[in-house]
C-alpha cells in the first residue's frame, strides 16, 4: 500500500502494529513518544527492532511469511523520535498506555503536526472515543483502532467512531485494515468495546474460581484451551447459544443466579424475550440467527466439519510434538 503511517509509541503494542502495516507494504515510522535522554531511545528503538526481526524470523520459519518477506519488511521500517515524526504522515496509529490523561494531553500535541488529512486513530483497549475526542484538533479524523495483542499475529481489530467521525473516515480505515489481511469490527462508542468488554468478565470470573478454591489456575487454563477455546476458535458466542439451545442457556443462566445468589449470572433481557417468543435456535427455526428451510442443516454441518478440522490440527500438532 503506497501509504504513511506513524505508531506513535515503540512499546510491545506499538511494536508489533509497526510491523503488521510493514508487512502490509506499508512505509512506517516506529515513533519513540516518550521524553527522555537520546541514549536511551535509542535503545529503546533498537530493542524494538530486534524483537520486531525475531517475529518476522519465526513467522518465516512457520511457513506464514516467505523467507524473502523478512528483509524487505525490515526495510520499510524506520525508527524516529518524537512527536514531530508524524509530520507527513497519512495515518498515526496512537500505542501509547491506557491512560486518559496521557493520551489528550498526546492529542493536543500533535494538533500542531500532524497533516490535515491524517486519520488519528488511538489504540485504546477500553477508553471510548467521545471521551477523547475533544483533546484533538480534527476530531472528525479520529476514532479509535484497537488491536490485539499480538497485533502482527491476532486478525481482529476493532474500530469504534465517535459521534462526530466522518463516515467516509471509517470506511477507508476499514479498508486499510482489510488489506492488511486483518479482520476489521465496526463496534459503537461504549467503554470495553467487544472484546475487553468480555474478556474482563472472563477473566475476573477465572480469577475468582481460583480464589473460591474451584480449581487451580493450571486446571482452568487446562479447560480453557480444551472447551471454550477450542469450540470459540470455529463457533462464534452467537452461533454457539443458538445451536445449544437459548433455552439451555436461559435454563443455566436462572440456575447460577438462583444457586450462587449472585444476579451477574441472571438471563439477559434479550434471552428472555427469545423465550417468550420460542426462538430457541435451529430447533424452532430461529434463534438470534435464521435456520429456516435448508439453513438449519447446512449451518450444522458447516460447524461440525470446522470442529473436525480443528480437531484434527490439534491432533496432528500434538503428534509433531511427541516425534
Amino acid at each position: 500500500m503506497d501509504l504513511v503511517v506513524g505508531v506513535l509509541g515503540a512499546g510491545r503494542i506499538g511494536r508489533q502494529i509497526a510491523l503488521a502495516f510493514a508487512l502490509g507494504g506499508c512505509r512506517v515510522r516506529l515513533i519513540d513518544a516518550k521524553e527522555r535522554p537520546a541514549a536511551e531511545a535509542g535503545r529503546v528503538l533498537a530493542d524494538a527492532r530486534a524483537e520486531i526481526a525475531r517475529d518476522l524470523g519465526l513467522m518465516a520459519e512457520e511457513d506464514v511469511i516467505r523467507q524473502g518477506d523478512v528483509a524487505a519488511t525490515l526495510a520499510r521500517l524506520e525508527d524516529r523520535v518524537g512527536l514531530a515524526a508524524v509530520e507527513g504522515c497519512d495515518l498515526v496509529q496512537e500505542a501509547l498506555p491506557e491512560s486518559v490523561d496521557l493520551k489528550r494531553e498526546t492529542f493536543k500535541r500533535l494538533s500542531a503536526v500532524l497533516a490535515p488529512g491524517a486519520t488519528l486513530a488511538s489504540t485504546s483497549s477500553t477508553i471510548s472515543p467521545s471521551h477523547l475526542m475533544d483533546a484533538v484538533a480534527r476530531p472528525e479524523r479520529f476514532l479509535v483502532a484497537h488491536w490485539l495483542n499480538p497485533a502482527h499475529i491476532i486478525p481482529l481489530v476493532e474500530v469504534v467512531p465517535s459521534p462526530v467521525t466522518d463516515p467516509a473516515v471509517v470506511e477507508r480505515t476499514l479498508d486499510t485494515l482489510a488489506r492488511l489481511g486483518k479482520t476489521a469490527v465496526r463496534c459503537g462508542d461504549a467503554p470495553g468495546f467487544i472484546g475487553p468488554r468480555m474478556q474482563v468478565v472472563l477473566m475476573n470470573e477465572a480469577v475468582r474460581l481460583v480464589e473460591q478454591g474451584v480449581a487451580s489456575a493450571e486446571d482452568v487454563d487446562r479447560a480453557f484451551r480444551a472447551g471454550m477455546g477450542f469450540r470459540y476458535a470455529t463457533v462464534g458466542l452467537f452461533e454457539f447459544i443458538d445451536w445449544g439451545g437459548v433455552d439451555i442457556l436461559h435454563r443455566a443462566s436462572r440456575y447460577m443466579a438462583t444457586a450462587t445468589g449472585d444476579e451477574r449470572y441472571a438471563p439477559a433481557r434479550l434471552v428472555e424475550e427469545k423465550i417468550a417468543r420460542n426462538e430457541l435456535g435451529p430447533k424452532t427455526g430461529r434463534g438470534f440467527f435464521d435456520y429456516a428451510g435448508e439453513r438449519r442443516q447446512a449451518f450444522e454441518t458447516e460447524k461440525v466439519r470446522a470442529l473436525l478440522r480443528q480437531l484434527r490440527r490439534e491432533r496432528e500438532a500434538g503428534r509433531e510434538q511427541t516425534a
